[in-house]
């Protein structure tokens, strides 16, 4: 009898290790539709329809975007610079943003929270994502969930930063033309402590002119910890059972150094501060409310395969509309039978 060398050995041993991991990923690994796909593609549609009342607002009022941008939904985007903007904005993070699939990736992140018909959430939102804002509101919709809104109409650039069509003009176009059921219960102007510091006047005076001309009175707080405190009291009298944070309005961030440092997409439970500024997402998570912060759009994106910075189409989105799905049992054979090169090694691999 020859025994073989242990560098063969450990080869067969190898050989047969990829080999079922080959055989598992082509015959028992595989991605299937989430049980809820027609609800995500409806929500699309909806999306898109709303886009399309944007669109026509834009039209109707002579506005355009100064923003060199392809992208299907480029209406979407605002300008550079405007008098009511608040900071800057990457123009990718916002074309990526104009992706209908947003609204799919919302009723995905629903369903993974446990939200459910006729429960009720919270919203808060600055005027830098406005399409965002629409795929939220057309997933919301599309499911049946109630929502408490805050909005505020400062917008970073390329967001709603155009004075003619800022935030609650959209907002209100919806309402009346789009059958959206979701009104804001509070607006501000936004910007440093939620009350429009390092705009100009004139500035600020737009944003004003825009809230009158929509019905809508600002609340104008005396700090940014009273903006802070009366919006939780709100949530809280609302019984919402998740928070949506949409953009960097500083009352929903807070002004503490951990602000920063807020995770992106679904959280459930993160590690807070005990600062007097942490803002509105710590406050609630606090109090055991679940959140979804959109806010690094492009991480997002990418962690959920909706392209970044699309160009002139928006390509198929990877893995959002699917999930994976693995046979246990196949798996635990193919591991018993990877065992067997184990056996060889520890006999010494005799051969004949």
């Amino acid at each position: 009898m020859k025994k073989l060398s242990l560098n063969i050995r450990l080869l067969i041993v190898f050989g047969v290790l990829l080999s079922g991991t080959l055989v598992f990923e082509s015959f028992f690994h595989d991605s299937r539709p989430v049980r809820y796909v027609e609800t995500m593609k409806d929500a699309v549609e909806l999306t898109k329809t709303w886009y399309s009342e944007i669109e026509g607002l834009k039209e109707e009022k002579g506005v355009s975007s100064d923003a060199l941008s392809n992208v299907p939904y480029s209406y979407m985007i605002g300008d550079e610079w405007s008098m009511i903007t608040t900071t800057l904005g990457s123009l990718e993070a916002k074309e990526t943003a104009t992706n209908p699939d947003f609204s799919a990736l919302i009723v995905r992140l629903l369903h993974e929270a446990e939200i459910e018909k006729g429960e009720r959430v919270g919203v808060i939102l600055s005027g830098s994502f406005p399409s965002l804002a629409i795929s939220v509101f057309a997933a919301l919709q599309t499911m049946e969930i109630d929502a408490i809104v805050m909005s505020s109409l400062g917008a970073s650039t390329y967001g709603a930063n155009q004075p003619e069509v800022t935030w609650i003009d959209m907002e209100s176009r919806l309402n009346q033309k789009g059958a959206m059921d979701y009104r804001s219960s509070l607006v501000t102007i936004g910007a440093e402590r939620d009350v429009g510091i390092g705009l100009m006047d004139e500035g600020i005076d737009l944003i004003k002119s825009a809230a009158r001309r929509n019905n809508v009175n600002l609340y104008i707080p005396s700090s940014l910890v009273e903006s802070i405190e009366k919006r939780v009291d709100m949530f809280n009298e609302g019984k919402i059972s998740l928070l949506i944070n949409i953009g960097g309005n500083q009352a929903a961030l807070g002004g503490c150094s951990h602000s920063l440092g807020i995770p992106n997409g679904l959280n459930f439970k993160t590690e807070g501060c005990s600062d007097v500024n942490r803002g509105l997402i710590t406050r609630m998570n606090e109090l055991g409310v679940p959140y979804i912060n959109m806010l690094d759009i492009k991480d997002l994106a990418s962690n959920y395969g909706i392209a970044v910075s699309p160009g002139i189409d928006y390509a198929e989105s990877r893995n959002l509309y699917t999930t994976n799905y693995e046979s246990k049992g196949a798996l635990i054979i193919i591991f018993i039978i990877s065992l067997a090169p184990l056996y060889l090694i520890r006999k010494g691999g005799d051969i004949t």
